[in-house]
C-alpha cells in the first residue's frame, strides 16, 4: 500500500516538473518570437528589405501647414513613426515624445492615420520638433508595409530602410535606433543591420 502511493506521489511530481520545463520552453519560444518582431528581423507583412530606398512621399504638417517631404530623409538619419488616433500605445507614446525624452535622437516625422479631430490631437504632444502628417497617411503607410501601430522605421542617411520596430514609448525608440543603426555592412541579405539592441540611458 505504501508502496504504490509513493510510486503515485512520484509520478505526480514527474509530471508536474515536466509540465513546468515544457512551459519554461514555451515561455523562451514566445520571448525569442517578441524579441524578433519588436527589433524587426522576423518578416511581417509586406515590410521592405533592409537596406531598400525609402519611397517617396509628400505632405503637409498638421500643426504648421508647411510641406514635409522624402526629400528630408536626405543627409541623416530619420525616423518615420506611423500613428493611428485609434491606438492606446500611440497615445503613450506621443506622451513620452518630450523634448528632454528626444534629445539625442535624430529627427522624427510622425504620420498619423485616421480622423482628423482625433489625429490633431497628437499635435500638442508632439509638438514643433516632430511634424504630424495625415495627408495620404494610411497611403504612406503601405508604401512602407506597416500594417500595425505604433511602427518606427528607421531611414539612414543615405535614404535607406535600416529597421522596423513597434516602440511603447521614447526609450523604446532610442534602444530600436541603437540597434537599427548601430552596424552596417552592405545591403544584401548578409549584410544587413543586426537589430540586436543596445541599451539608452535609463537616465531620461
Amino acid at each position: 500500500m505504501i508502496s504504490g502511493f509513493t510510486s503515485t506521489y512520484v509520478a505526480l511530481w514527474a509530471l508536474v516538473l515536466f509540465q513546468g520545463l515544457l512551459a519554461l520552453a514555451l515561455l523562451r519560444q514566445l520571448a525569442e518570437l517578441l524579441r524578433l518582431v519588436e527589433q524587426g528581423s522576423l518578416s511581417i507583412g509586406d515590410r521592405l528589405p533592409l537596406g531598400s530606398v525609402a519611397p517617396e512621399f509628400l505632405s503637409r504638417d498638421l500643426h504648421s501647414g508647411r510641406r514635409v517631404s522624402s526629400e528630408q530623409l536626405k543627409g541623416g538619419e530619420r525616423v518615420l513613426l506611423f500613428l493611428s488616433a485609434e491606438c492606446e500605445v500611440c497615445k503613450g507614446l506621443a506622451d513620452s515624445l518630450q523634448e528632454r525624452a528626444t534629445n539625442g535622437l535624430p529627427p522624427i516625422i510622425a504620420f498619423c492615420h485616421g480622423n482628423e479631430k482625433r489625429c490633431r490631437r497628437f499635435v500638442p504632444k508632439l509638438g514643433l520638433r516632430i511634424p504630424l502628417l495625415l495627408e495620404r497617411a494610411l497611403e504612406t503607410a503601405r508604401l512602407y508595409g506597416v500594417s500595425g501601430f505604433p511602427t518606427a522605421v528607421i531611414v539612414d542617411q543615405e535614404g535607406k530602410i535600416r529597421g522596423y520596430g513597434h516602440p511603447s514609448d521614447a526609450k523604446h525608440l532610442g534602444r530600436l535606433l541603437a540597434g537599427s543603426l548601430a552596424v552596417s555592412s552592405g545591403d544584401g541579405p548578409e549584410g544587413e543591420l543586426s537589430l540586436a539592441f543596445s541599451k539608452l540611458s535609463e537616465s531620461q
